[in-house]
């Protein structure tokens, strides 16, 4: 079972001013990821852990990085809340459909293109088990990366993986 928020992502793209210039600027240059680290310990379905989701760096080579995050999740997730960052402010929201919209936006500089930044959250995981994507937009001053491209094997037209692959937990059975 996959849960990708594709209404999520409906959903800041409709209520972004921005929106064209999201989809135009969505291919970031260099390559990286938006990771999901659970710091070796399960996600386990109906339970409660950390994981920290990790932004590799900024969206173009030599530009100003990363200013704001934002990552959603679907029906399935029950309760998330991210925890505190040195330099950042979080929110939820609680989409009308289910699932979750947070948004960390950076207090200061933006981060420096090859630094990473870790998002420590607190997620009450989806009660049956199986693979759970997290959408994740990333906003820097001069453009911004759509990390939701789901991962798939190489074909003549597509490498593996993808640019901007959505970074997905297992959660598994409990015991």
């Amino acid at each position: 079972m996959r849960s990708y928020s594709r209404r999520s992502l409906r959903y800041v793209l409709a209520s972004t001013s921005i929106a064209g210039a999201l989809l135009a600027a969505s291919m970031p240059v260099a390559s990286g990821h938006a990771i999901i680290d659970l710091e070796g310990q399960d996600a386990v379905a109906g339970t409660t852990s950390v994981m920290k989701l990790e932004i590799q760096h900024g969206c173009v080579d030599g530009t100003p990085g990363v200013i704001e995050v934002q990552a959603f999740v679907g029906k399935p997730w029950r309760k998330i809340r991210p925890l505190a960052v040195s330099g950042w402010t979080s929110e939820v929201q609680r989409q009308k459909k289910g699932g979750f919209h947070i948004t960390w936006t950076n207090q200061g500089e933006p981060v420096a293109f090859g630094t990473p930044v870790f998002f420590p959250v607190r997620v009450s995981w989806p009660k049956k088990p199986g693979i759970y994507g997290m959408t994740v937009f990333q906003q820097c001053p001069e453009g911004s990366t759509l990390w939701n491209t789901e991962f798939t094997a190489a074909t003549a037209d597509a490498p593996s993986p993808p640019l901007t692959p959505l970074p997905e937990v297992e959660v598994k059975k409990a015991s």
